[in-house]
């Protein structure tokens, strides 16, 4: 009864559908739900791809899916009928498709009979709906270059942090979106520029570059927010301080005091019990440069550290050379000593091979002689005797020359290969003098960076400037000091981070009065300004039509900040990458289809000319920026690559993958240089810290952990409350933050002890 109730439905409907079918309105929609999950460009089984009737008609291994005109004959017809010993949709299959229903069937039918046309395809308005309250997990975290302001996606807003003050500063807000939001959808991805002047964020088939604007002090709307501490509390503190005190202020709670000390520090006391909080010293200045200064030790200890494996490396190979060249040497005393007799042997093989040969001819001579040229048979088997013994002989005269010959190529092949390896030797011994030159060029860098730092550090404990007056912001996160040099001077309270300072340059303003005896009074005052909040405005928006096919899963700019790449493209199908010029946001370069699936990390080589991506094709690609030529394909993990990251000096790469594992890449040589394990989740994200050999990584299993790239754990940060989706460290790795899907934003200082715990705004 099914076939016969089908073809009466199919008749009805052919009446009912008269008009012309439209592909993409009528069809694809119930293909695409149950069959082009398995039939398409990533997923091509039984090589037919169904994405387009071009695509059909031209078929797979079982020839062409459709004859158009022909639907009762057409491949994929006969298939969800199930006839022909084919069924299609399989049952039980991974994609969740199902039996097309009678009434598709009956339509795919009749498209195919009217010519199984194409049409194009209509785009289709995206409608974002607000957020719900509980939808706003970080799924990206972002640290300025110099470690002072942080920055995380929570759902569609950004915000960010001061990580000096430790504390909320600014939500970056676009004013064409509702409630404060930075985008229609989940910030996807986010990168500040080397310089920190701009931020990038990616969202939904969109990025905006987002521009640092400092706010103009409030000058003259500035009021006292302290006061000076009592006299008796300053008698304790220069007591317990040892020290003499120049100036004094309370907080606006009256639970700290900020004093100014003749030995030209400025501390920060409990006033309750009367003992030292903080100690702050140092410029601005002083402290960029101590910053620089660590850097350069840890370059030059990563280089130091390279140099002396290079050594290592070559030494090992010198002695295996050495080994070979004994043996090859060996093998040339050994065959020279032969070789004189094998030689002396051939000459009575070709003696013996000449007798018999003239044996050969005189029996040859009398058979020739014979009457009528019939010789009896005792010729013959003279002959046949003499033939045999000259055939001997000439075997054994090949026998002595083959072992003469192959006694000099031994001696060749020996000498080649003490040439080879004396080469070797030499390229090793120039090689190990540069590897020696290059670690003690490192270490000389290293020794002088430290001496410096130390002197730097020493400066600061020496300074010779006073603080004539100081004073607590009115959330005590800062305390500000007047030094007797005219500078005025900001520190976070919470970090000791000297933060901002202008110099005593103003013109002073002078006003005269006059009193009712007649004197007059003059009064020079100078007035200066310094501290602003910092905010980031949209600078511009980059969603032009068909620009980005999805989400924009990464962002990042180069070294040189001029160009921002981006990664994303259509899942399961397309990995894009485009480049940007960061100042007026114009397309430089499209790579389409770099890899088979969505992009979802990128990273630039420190020199700028390579760029490596990740993505859920599982495959990581190194690419020259300058050529679009590929440098490498690296194929270790077995899932989506969530992560890369170069090591300062370039010479590793490291890539995190969902399966639980991070990989490094020897660059130099192109192979895998260590896989680590340890993780029982996703590995969401990482980041080499600083110019260090050391990995902050996220995972799915609540941890942060820091690893190094030989797979050695430094510590981790573990039993959070919920999925980590992002980490990053500061330069010196003196502090970690991480967030993830409690929406959560945490500090943690180098030693793993938790700082600050910022929730939404």
């Amino acid at each position: 009864m099914k076939p016969y109730s089908l073809i009466i439905f199919l008749s009805a409907s052919t009446a009912a559908l008269a008009a012309d079918l439209d592909y993409y309105r009528d069809v694809y929609p119930f293909l695409k739900a149950n069959c082009i999950s398995c039939h398409n460009k990533t997923t091509t089984k039984a090589d037919l791809n169904m994405e387009t009737p071009e695509l059909m008609i031209k078929g797979g291994e079982s020839g062409p899916a459709i004859i158009p005109g022909k639907g009762a004959e057409s491949l994929i017809v006969t298939a969800s009928l199930h006839t022909k010993d084919m069924e299609m949709p399989p049952p039980n299959n991974k994609s969740g498709a199902v039996n097309l229903i009678p009434e598709q069937i009956a339509t795919l039918k009749l498209w195919i009979d009217q010519g199984a046309k194409g049409s194009v395809m209509e785009e289709r308005a995206v409608v974002l709906q607000a957020f719900s309250a509980s939808i706003d997990p970080i799924y990206s975290v972002a640290i300025t270059k110099d470690g002072r302001y942080v920055a995380c996606g929570r759902s569609n807003h950004i915000y960010v942090y001061d990580l000096a003050t430790r504390q909320f500063i600014s939500q970056i807000s676009d004013p064409a979106e509702k409630n404060g939001a930075a985008h229609r959808a989940l910030v996807q991805s986010l990168a500040f520029s080397p310089d920190g002047t701009r931020l990038a964020s990616g969202s939904f088939r969109e990025v905006k570059i987002w521009k640092l604007e400092n706010g103009r002090p409030a000058g003259s709307d500035a009021r006292p927010t302290t006061n000076a501490a009592s006299a008796e509390l300053i008698k304790k503190i220069a007591a317990a301080g040892k020290v003499g005190v120049l100036s004094s202020a309370m907080s606006a709670d009256g639970k700290l005091v900020v004093t100014g000390c003749d030995d030209g520090a400025v501390r920060v006391w409990d006033a309750a019990g009367v003992k030292p909080v903080i100690e702050l010293r140092g410029s601005v200045a002083a402290a960029k440069k101590m910053a620089e200064l660590d850097w350069t030790i840890a370059a030059q200890t990563l280089e130091q550290a390279f140099q002396k494996n290079e050594v290592t490396r070559i030494e090992a190979q010198d002695k295996a050379l050495d080994i070979l060249l004994g043996k090859a040497k060996e093998a040339i005393v050994a065959m020279n000593k032969v070789l004189p007799e094998k030689q002396k042997a051939v000459t009575p093989t070709t003696e013996a091979k000449a007798t018999a040969q003239k044996v050969v001819d005189e029996v040859t001579a009398k058979i020739k002689a014979a009457p009528a040229g019939k010789p009896d048979a005792a010729l013959d088997k003279e002959l046949k005797t003499a033939q045999d013994k000259l055939i001997t002989a000439n075997m054994t005269e090949v026998s002595a020359l083959a072992a003469v010959s192959a006694a000099q190529s031994n001696v060749k092949d020996a000498e080649d290969d003490v040439k080879r390896i004396t080469d070797s030797k030499a390229a090793n011994a120039k090689a190990l003098a540069a590897a020696n030159a290059a670690m003690a060029a490192a270490k000389a860098l290293q020794d002088k960076a430290t001496a410096d730092l130390a002197a730097a550090k020493l400066a600061v404990t020496k300074a010779t400037a006073k603080a004539v007056s100081v004073s607590f912001s009115a959330d005590a996160r800062r305390v500000a000091a007047l030094l007797d040099d005219g500078t005025l001077r900001v520190w976070a309270a919470a970090s000791g981070t000297p933060i901002e300072e202008s110099t005593g340059n103003a013109a002073a303003t002078t006003t005269i009065a006059s009193a009712p005896d007649g004197s007059f009074v003059a009064t020079k005052a100078v007035t200066q300004t310094v501290g602003s909040s910092p905010r980031w405005v949209l600078e511009r928006k980059l969603d032009q039509k068909g620009l980005f096919a999805d989400r924009v899963n990464a962002v990042r700019f180069s070294p040189d900040g001029k160009t921002l790449a981006t990664g994303g493209g259509e899942l399961s199908r397309s990995g894009d990458i485009i480049f940007f010029d960061a100042a007026s946001g114009k397309v430089t370069q499209t790579w389409k289809e770099k890899h088979s699936d969505t992009v979802l990390c990128l990273d630039y080589s420190p020199d700028g000319k390579r760029l490596a991506s990740g993505g859920a094709d599982k495959i990581v690609r190194v690419t020259d920026i300058a050529t679009g030529r590929q440098v490498n394909l690296f194929e270790g993990h077995t899932h989506h690559v969530m992560g890369v990251a170069f090591r300062s000096d370039g010479r590793v790469l490291a890539t995190a993958g969902a399966e639980g594992t991070v990989v490094t890449w020897d660059m130099i040589i192109g192979e895998r240089k260590k896989k680590i394990d340890g993780w029982s989740k996703e590995v969401t994200s990482l980041q080499f810290i600083g110019a260090t050999n050391q990995i902050v990584t996220s995972a799915g299993d609540n941890r942060i952990r820091i690893v190094t790239d030989d797979g050695t754990e430094v510590r981790a940060m573990a039993n959070l409350p919920d999925y980590m989706q992002a980490a990053v460290s500061t330069p010196n790795g003196g502090a970690f933050v991480g967030g993830g899907e409690d929406s959560i934003l945490r500090v943690w200082d180098g030693a793993g002890k938790e700082l600050a715990v910022f929730g939404g705004k």
